[in-house]
């Protein structure tokens, strides 16, 4: 990412998934971002930046989808599913076969949409699970 890209995407996940929750301590130094596998995405339509998230792999072919974040005048477009359906052929690129998210209670439906399955409800985020598809064997 060029700095004004790596700036924008701080931007987008601190206005979407502190500010607007009226929380604080929003960190764009922290250590996750730059870790080895951890993968920080920007979505850009015509070059402007409209959404991020992070892919953090992990082991045993599974990797957790982090921070995820529309710029709110860009929220209810399918902008969001656009993010999420390039991150999954990121992942898949990348041989992961499962996903898992921690969301935010209200972006539980919009995962669900999307063909996530919930598997633990319980708690201040409710974690989902993904199988990726693979590709046929010839």
């Amino acid at each position: 990412m060029t700095e004004q890209q790596w700036n924008a995407y701080h931007d987008i996940r601190r206005a979407v998934l502190f500010e607007a929750r009226g929380l604080i301590g929003y960190d764009a130094n922290h250590p996750d971002d730059r870790r080895d596998g951890h993968f920080p995405l920007l979505l850009l339509l015509e070059n402007t930046p409209v959404g991020a998230a992070r892919l953090d792999l992990m082991s045993d072919q599974t990797a957790c989808v982090r921070t995820v974040a529309i710029k709110a005048e860009c929220q209810g477009k399918g902008h969001g599913r656009m993010l999420m359906a390039g991150l999954e052929k990121f992942a898949s690129q990348h041989e992961v076969k499962r996903l898992l998210v921690n969301a935010a209670r209200d972006a539980v439906g919009f995962y669900e949409a999307l063909g996530w399955t919930v598997i633990e409800a319980g708690g201040e985020n409710p974690v989902l699970t993904k199988e990726l598809r693979t590709r046929p064997q010839w």
